[in-house]
């Protein structure tokens, strides 16, 4: 074709369009797929794959074909899909498939689509709590349904209303999967909060015994936010990355774009292989830039031609960004006007702000009769646009009485956006801010907040900015979103600057109990330093009593026990001076945990009964069981075995009546002890699990690895080493991911035990250093006389008249003493006996009189201590009497390493690790003003 020939250019080619793109390649990755569908069926498991891929690579396209292989291979398996939306991130693509599985209908009126998934669920699950299910089911539809007794009991703690709304959800699933297998389809991830990936993830860990496949789709960029996303459900979960096609694969891809054309050049054929770099994607767009521009035209009979010559001048995309400038080339103006405002909107947009912005500039009639003037014209641009793949419209919108829209290609809305005149940009996000007041009256939700933020920050108006942020971020803690709360508070606390001194009061308080609920002890700490100096500013002693209670907590759980009781000292006096009755027996019940800790049982039994007694007259269940459960621990340390296991079944009750259910997992865990000490290991070991599987549940990780150190510790007892050092070995880095400076002393201690069950005496004493050296920096003076002890007994198989041997005698003088002046009759009594066996060994069986009379001394001492007991517990026979008379600190159960060994006795005398405390669910512990 000759240079001068006439040339038609239009957007659409009248006789002339690209072929049909087919399915290329990707035969590895579909058999993946399909092979873990297969998987699913066949041994009725959870089977789950993430595909991963850049923009245009491909990635629903392959979900599109698998679908129509199983429609054929599978046609008993049900699909349902749901894409992640970035202003409603994972909650989106689980709505989406919930509706899907209801057959709910986009239009129809709440109370209809209630009354159908009421239907369905009901036939799902018979009789069994169905309220109960469908109020928590409600809060992923959008639909609201009865309460209920567990309902009530929960919705003041969002943190369990969250976990139940998980497990209900997961639930769900399984059983309907038994009834017909599930494919649940699960697209653009990266979309989702790290919170929201975490979720999914835990949900998809959770499937046991149930024909489930989950496809995911995302961009690489999901791993920068949650890098183990696709590590769980271990060996069940298939990464799959999706390539760039090879030259071969993209020639076939290229030529059939182009099939629609007779006799196509090679060169045209090559140029669109090696410019789109195995890009499906951006294969097409270079194909349809040579019609756009040129290389392809259509004279005015309808004839195609081509011109080879304009490849050397015509403007051809060479990236992904450069099809997307294309794109954009392509628009005219009115369409890109209205594609930037849209584009400012953000990733969702409504017909509604285009309006608003359209009228930015024009005169205000001086009669309006509420006529629309933008919108038609605007929902006709709108409608071409989706047509041609820019945007999409939303059936069912969030927002009420408006018209809603979502980018097809964010890289395209990013450029758009950035299109807009600076001078324009404040003005218009400041108007699209004030729109959304207007429109969201009432009360708001998370997404809303956090819209309102983004609008009036990019306004330059800092301070409506930052009420944005922080409310979002309240919203976000009351959901146990930790690190959504921290990134939001932060961001809100910057914007307040030095303004607003109050709302800089409560939202330092906020921050503070996220980053230690997050185990950011530092920098919580530091943030409850600015709280008490924000209330020293405002005289509010009772804000202060709770920024001085706060520190204390800390201190207290790092060990730092005498700084603890400055603090929590002060508390008290703070909430004294203001008569706040809820303060004074948080901060009693605090104290008592201090003397607990540190062996000072008769004043630790005083401060917490001082604090039942003051939550009885509040009335708090909650705080009750609280205050029941420390109790009951104070008396298992001092051997008082009875009034601890009434105390404990009584907080068990209470917390299953409220639904506090890190609560239970404590005295799940701690009435677990109970049954250790007996020296049934095998019903403590059936509570602890339990226990166990609560607290993944929840997510409390402390409490696993709480747990897991007592379960580790029972096989001990009962000989099984190798079992007891695999659960003990992945304790100790959990404890030091925690930073609990004191569970991973005990850590380390119980792994001494364990290696020297093996017969390891070198591993055994090097863990026992460690534990020791970690107990004399805390300075709890029980754990310290414990771990001498501990030590000692290792030391002692190298005989009295060795160095170690020595060493021995040393530690188990030092234990005696502490004991001794904590009053710490049992471990005095049991470390009484272990030193009287060391001291009668001797090589050649002769011990001098002295060493003899002290021994026969020592143990007449620790007759004398069981005999008490004995009197002291008259309906425990003197096996029971042997087994429990022992005592422990901060939860901390321990033993002697002989008698573990069966060295004197055949009795188990080693006691697991407890639970020291916890705060009662749902955000402020009970007695926390605020």
């Amino acid at each position: 074709m000759s240079v001068d020939s006439p040339i038609v250019r239009r957007d659409s080619f009248e006789g002339l369009s690209l072929g049909r793109a087919p399915f290329i390649g990707r035969v590895a990755e579909r058999d993946v797929i399909l092979a873990a569908v297969h998987r699913s069926l066949s041994e009725n498991r959870c089977e789950v794959v993430t595909l991963v891929g850049n923009p245009g690579v491909g990635r629903s396209r392959l979900v599109n074909e698998v679908i129509a292989d199983l429609r054929e291979r599978s046609p008993e398996l049900r699909v349902y899909r749901g894409a992640a939306r970035a202003d409603q991130g994972i909650q989106a693509a689980i709505a989406k498939v919930l509706r899907s599985r209801f057959g709910l209908v986009e239009g129809t009126d709440a109370h209809t689509q209630a009354n159908e998934v009421a239907s369905q669920v009901m036939d799902l699950f018979g009789d069994r709590r169905v309220d109960e299910i469908l109020h928590f089911l409600g809060g992923f539809l959008g639909l609201r349904f009865g309460d209920t007794v567990l309902a009530e009991a929960v919705d003041s703690d969002p943190r369990t209303t969250q976990q139940v709304s998980r497990a209900v959800l997961r639930r769900l699933f399984e059983v309907d999967a038994q009834r017909a297998p599930l494919m649940l389809i699960l697209e653009d991830l990266h979309l989702a909060s790290r919170d929201g990936l975490a979720m999914l993830r835990e949900l998809m860990e959770s499937f046991r015994n149930a024909p489930i496949v989950v496809l995911n789709t995302t961009r690489p960029e999901l791993f920068a936010t949650l890098r183990d996303f696709a590590e769980t459900p271990r060996h069940r979960h298939q990464r799959i990355e999706l390539a760039p096609l090879s030259d071969s694969e993209a020639m076939v891809l290229a030529r059939m774009l182009l099939s629609n054309i007779e006799d196509v050049p090679e060169e045209l054929v090559s140029t669109a292989v090696r410019l789109g770099g195995g890009n499906p994607l951006l294969t097409e767009e270079i194909v349809r830039a040579y019609l756009h521009q040129g290389v392809i035209v259509v004279d005015g009979e309808g004839n195609v031609e081509i011109d080879l010559d304009r490849l050397a001048h015509v403007r051809l995309p060479m990236s992904v960004e450069d099809a997307v400038n294309a794109r954009i080339a392509a628009l005219s103006p009115a369409e890109r006007e209205v594609l930037e405002r849209a584009a400012l909107q953000g990733p969702v947009f409504w017909l509604g702000g285009l309006v608003v912005l359209g009228r930015a500039r024009r005169e205000a009639p001086a009669l309006w009769g509420g006529g629309e003037d933008l919108a038609p014209h605007y929902r006709d641009l709108l409608s071409a646009l989706q047509e041609r793949d820019y945007v999409l419209k939303i059936d069912d919108s969030s927002m009420p009485g408006d018209e809603e829209y979502i980018f097809k290609h964010n890289l395209e809305r990013e450029k758009l956006a950035a299109l807009v005149a600076v001078e324009d940009r404040v003005d218009f996000h400041l108007l699209l801010a004030e729109w959304l007041e207007c429109k969201l009256s009432g009360e708001r939700d998370e997404a809303q907040l956090d819209l309102l933020a983004h609008h009036y920050e990019r306004a330059n108006r800092p301070l409506r900015a930052a009420r944005a942020y922080l409310s979002g971020a309240d919203i976000a803690r009351a959901r146990y979103a930790n690190e959504k709360a921290v990134e939001h508070y932060l961001r809100g606390l910057e914007l307040l600057g030095e303004h607003d001194v109050a709302l800089r009061l409560d939202a330092t308080h906020h921050l503070g109990d996220v980053l230690a609920l997050l185990g950011r002890s530092d920098e919580a700490l530091e943030h409850f330093r600015a709280m008490l100096s924000f209330a020293w500013r405002l005289d509010q002693k009772g804000r202060g009593g709770a920024a001085h209670n706060r520190l204390g907590r800390l201190y207290r759980e790092s060990g730092h026990l005498d700084e603890a009781m400055r603090h929590l000292g002060t508390a008290l006096a703070l909430f004294q001076a203001v008569g706040d009755e809820r303060g004074i027996a948080s901060s009693y019940d605090d104290i008592g945990k201090v003397h607990w800790i540190r062996g000072n049982y008769e004043p630790a039994l005083r401060f917490l009964q001082d604090a039942l007694e003051r939550r009885e007259q509040q009335g708090d269940e909650r705080s009750i069981a609280l205050s029941l459960n420390n109790i009951g621990l104070v008396y298992q340390d001092s051997g008082r075995y009875r009034e601890a296991y009434d105390c404990l079944v009584r907080a068990r009750d209470l917390r299953r009546k409220v639904g506090d259910r890190p609560g239970l997992v404590i005295t799940l865990n701690n009435l677990g002890t109970l049954h250790s000490d007996r020296g049934d290991d095998k019903e403590a070991l059936a509570l602890w699990r339990q226990a166990l599987e609560l607290a993944r549940e929840i997510g409390d990780r402390r409490r696993q690895a709480v747990l897991q150190l007592n379960m580790g510790e029972a096989h001990y007892r009962l000989r099984d080493a190798d079992e007891s050092l695999r659960i003990l070995l992945e304790v100790e880095p959990l404890c030091q991911e925690l930073g609990d400076r004191l569970l991973l002393a005990e850590s380390r201690r119980a792994l001494g035990k364990a290696h020297y069950l093996r017969g390891d005496i070198a591993a055994a004493l090097k863990m026992l250093e460690l534990a020791l050296e970690g107990f004399e920096q805390i300075r709890s003076r029980v754990h310290l006389g414990i771990a001498q002890r501990s030590l000692a007994e290792v030391l002692a198989v190298f005989g009295p008249d060795s160095d170690e041997g020595r060493r021995a005698e040393k530690l188990f003088r030092g234990a005696l003493a502490l004991f001794e002046v904590l009053g710490a009759e049992i471990e005095l009594a049991r470390t009484a006996r272990t030193f009287a066996d060391f001291l009668s060994s001797s090589p050649d069986g002769a011990v001098s009189d002295t060493i003899f009379a002290e021994a026969e001394a020592l143990r007449a001492r620790a007759d004398a201590v069981y005999a008490k007991l004995r009197t002291a517990s008259p309906g425990l026979d003197s096996r029971e009497i042997a087994i429990n008379v022992k005592i422990t600190n901060p939860g901390l159960k321990r033993a002697s390493i002989a008698d573990d060994l069966g060295a004197r006795s055949s009795t188990v005398e080693v006691e697991p690790y407890r639970a020291e405390h916890d705060t009662p669910s749902g955000g402020t512990p009970a007695g926390q003003p605020g």
